[in-house]
């Protein structure tokens, strides 16, 4: 149990620092201070070294038993695993597809960054999120081990945690025109029905 919380703790942490670091205050006072590069390099590295603490809370043996012994290996579960990691590949394909240079420019330029609704990005708000969570979800069925579950789920958590930080930014940076694309795509699942009314709009904006 104790092995548990520390895998969650450490995914906190992992979670702290990685939407921490890409708030609009502290991404601006780096920059500003240090330039693009810096605050690359540091959101990089930070990011890089909180989620290995948190990957090798799992005892290591544990994510290299697949390599050395394949009869630990349940085919059948490693087939869903195999399928999911496809699907969060497509989808990750497929939403870099559509992104742009202007997509991920500073939000410091004198020009705003393109609001992206084609493609993939037509019906998911999110997609490589939702890649991300797939991929994690993945490794359940890869390992039916408990810590990786845990480490999996709690990965997956602070994913959807950080869609939904990210789209706050989102309306702040584009305002009604966001609120009005957001009643057409899902958040980080397709939305089957389209909700444009009046009504549903101002809604989002209480």
């Amino acid at each position: 149990m104790l092995d548990h919380i520390i895998i969650v703790l450490t995914t906190v942490i992992f979670g702290i620092q990685h939407s921490g670091m890409s708030s609009h205050h502290i991404k601006y006072v780096i920059i500003n201070r240090w330039g693009k590069k810096t605050y690359s390099r540091i959101f990089t590295w930070s990011s890089i070294l909180t989620f290995l603490v948190a990957f090798l809370t799992v005892d290591y043996r544990i994510w290299l038993r697949p390599l050395f012994d394949i009869g630990s290996i349940d085919w059948c579960f490693a087939i869903v695993a195999v399928s999911l990691i496809l699907i969060g590949v497509v989808v990750a394909v497929r939403a870099s597809s559509v992104i742009s240079v202007s997509t991920v420019a500073d939000m410091q330029s004198d020009r705003q960054p393109e609001l992206v609704t084609d493609g993939i990005y037509a019906r998911i708000r999110h997609p490589l999120y939702l890649a991300t969570v797939l991929i994690f979800l993945s490794l359940i069925p890869l390992y039916m081990e408990p810590h990786v579950a845990v480490f999996a789920l709690a990965m997956s958590v602070y994913t959807v945690v950080g869609a939904y930080l990210e789209e706050r930014k989102l309306v702040n940076v584009y305002g009604s025109a966001y609120i009005e694309y957001r009643q057409r795509a899902g958040f980080i699942l397709p939305r089957l029905r389209c909700n444009r009314s009046s009504e549903s709009v101002q809604a989002a904006v209480q």
